[in-house]
Order: C-alpha cells, then sequence, then structure tokens
C-alpha cells in the first residue's frame, strides 16, 4: 500500500473551481476524483461521504482489474472507462497513474459533451497534479537533514584526534 499524498490548499481550490466548471458544463450530477487506493480526494455534487468512498473504493478496484485485462492484452492501459445503464452513466478518466476523474451523469447528458469536456479538465488537472508533486517533492528534499547537522569541528576533531 503506498502512502497518501498531500495535496496543498492553493491546488485543493484549483481542483474544486475545476470539478465545479465541469459539473456545470455537462449537466453532471456529480463529479469526483479518487485515487488508486479509493480515497475520494475531491468532489462536486450531492451524495452521501459514505456512498461517495464506498463508489470511491469500488471504482479503484475496477480500474485495477481493468488495467490488468490491458497487460493481458498486451496494451499499456486504458484511459478512459464508460458504463452505461438506462439511467446513469459513469465516465471514469485516468488523470495520472495516482488518481482518476469520475463524472455521474443521467440519460439526458450528452456523453459527447461529457468527454470533450473531460478531456479538457483532466488535462488541467494533470498539470495541478503534476505541481503537486513538484511542491512534494522540493518539501521533502528540504526536509532532509544532513548527517552533519549538529556536528561541530570540535567535535570532529575529538573523533579524529585533530
Amino acid at each position: 500500500m503506498e502512502e497518501n499524498f498531500i495535496i496543498y490548499n492553493e491546488e485543493y481550490v484549483l481542483i474544486r473551481n475545476i470539478l465545479k466548471d465541469l459539473k456545470g458544463n455537462t449537466g453532471a450530477e456529480i463529479i469526483f476524483i479518487t485515487d488508486s487506493e479509493g480515497h475520494c480526494i475531491a468532489s462536486t455534487g450531492e451524495m452521501e461521504d459514505s456512498r461517495l468512498n464506498s463508489i470511491s473504493s469500488l471504482i479503484a478496484g475496477s480500474i485495477a482489474a481493468v488495467n490488468s485485462i490491458a497487460q493481458m492484452l498486451n496494451v499499456e492501459k486504458f484511459n478512459t472507462i464508460l458504463t452505461e445503464s438506462a439511467q446513469k452513466s459513469l465516465h471514469i478518466s485516468l488523470i495520472n497513474e495516482k488518481t482518476m476523474l469520475i463524472v455521474m451523469f443521467d440519460k439526458n447528458v450528452n456523453l459527447g459533451v461529457v468527454r470533450l469536456r473531460v478531456k479538457n479538465s483532466t488535462e488541467d488537472l494533470e498539470k495541478i497534479f503534476v505541481k503537486i508533486n513538484e511542491k512534494l517533492q522540493s518539501s521533502a528534499m528540504a526536509d532532509i537533514d544532513s548527517p552533519f547537522e549538529g556536528v561541530s569541528d570540535e567535535d570532529i576533531d575529538e573523533i579524529f584526534g585533530d
């Protein structure tokens, strides 16, 4: 199991704005981002948190299963998965190797509009997650303690007898 990542407030606000715009531009019921472990990262629309978390976990598991099928078919991965019923549809798009965007919409929403808007939003979200990773890496590098921190010249002289 991999460690959960951190989203900074500045990027979280950008992500939420993208989700809100996407919801408004598509007429979707709910839009959310989940990680590969099934943790809901951000959402817009109305759904109980417990249901949203359960759906996030199930979707993460299905994506893992679908990508196992992709490997068996000698395909790198499937970037988009569409699941349709008579009443509701799910459009799932990979943002990167750790996150995915899920759009839930009803039969009155135009699939072509969803696909176009999701493509544009996914590109924007990918850039934000790259920025988050860069911040995390620079923060991790700053947190690395020097093995010589707290060691004075006198301590070194004492160790080596100079």
